[in-house]
């Protein structure tokens, strides 16, 4: 398991059991646990509350336009995500501009839980 530690804004490459996906750390949810959300390649049905196009700013994984799937938003601890990254030692930090279109997007989502849209919101007041 490898030595993490979490930051807004932190991206993981976790395993999930289809394939591994890139997890950002988008808010604080309590004194250990963040709240994650994944980024997928656009698709037509996707929920378009945060769109990420390919750009200097972007992480450098995004070499298409993407969206956050806010409907697998969930929490995890360090230890968790320890656990869920694995051998897998990719990690990048996304710049703020991108973390607030983030955040704003998981307020503005019809997919995100609400007791995590309360949560962002906390960062907007």
């Amino acid at each position: 398991m490898a030595d993490v530690s979490i930051k807004l804004g932190d991206i993981f490459l976790v395993n999930t059991p289809i394939k591994s996906h890139y997890f950002i750390a988008i808010a604080e949810t309590s004194h250990n646990k963040y709240l994650f959300v994944t980024v997928i390649t656009k698709k037509p049905k996707s929920e378009l509350a945060c769109v990420i196009k390919p750009s200097p700013q972007s992480p450098s994984f995004i070499i298409k336009e993407s969206v956050i799937d806010y409907r697998y938003g969930r929490e995890m601890n360090v230890k968790q995500i320890a656990t869920a990254i694995g051998d897998n030692s990719f990690r990048e930090c996304c710049s703020p501009e991108i973390l607030r279109e983030i955040q704003q997007g998981g307020i503005e989502s019809k997919r995100l839980k609400n007791k995590y849209k309360n949560i962002l919101k906390q960062y907007y007041s």
